[in-house]
């Protein structure tokens, strides 16, 4: 479309003169969408890192949470399965005992987090916290996800914070 817009306007620079006018209006065109492309595939790539959701840009390690909530203990592990489905990312059993390891030294009381990274396509943090004198766990969840995504991870939450669900 670039390239006709050239065309038409470099028809009237070079006073009818047609194949200098096409030829300009196609390199000119084909830049801009050579341009365009780059862009396009740059902002693919912010998305996929988590600091873009295509619309509000975050710097790396200051995402906001997309969903926090208090949750049963023994739903941990199906939470991080189904995040790990989400950023389409391999979520092995070593995986989950190294969060299950980090676990008994978190606190809420004391602001002392364990945090686990998800990298597939897209990238999520999952930040887990023991609740004291209980089995339960409080979850953040940080990354980026446009659309509905926020809402589904607020209800994934919902779900395994009122239900028992292993």
């Amino acid at each position: 479309m670039a390239g006709i817009f050239f065309w038409g306007l470099f028809l009237l620079v070079f006073e009818g003169d047609v194949l200098p006018a096409l030829g300009t209006g196609v390199v000119l065109g084909g830049w801009l969408g050579m341009f365009a492309r780059f862009e396009r595939g740059r902002q693919r790539r912010l998305v996929r890192l988590g600091v873009w959701d295509g619309v509000h840009a975050y710097s790396i390690g200051e995402t906001r949470a997309m969903a926090k909530r208090r949750i049963y203990g023994e739903n941990l592990r199906p939470l991080c399965e189904v995040l790990a489905h989400f950023a389409e990312h391999d979520f092995a059993d070593s995986e989950w005992e190294v969060v299950e390891t980090a676990l008994p030294e978190t606190d809420i009381e004391r602001d002392a987090w364990y945090s686990h990274r998800l990298t597939g396509r897209r990238t999520f943090t999952v930040r887990i916290a023991a609740v004291p004198n209980s089995r339960d766990a409080f979850v953040e969840i940080y990354g980026v996800l446009a659309g509905r995504g926020k809402f589904l991870f607020a209800g994934v939450l919902y779900v395994f914070g009122k239900y028992r669900v292993s």
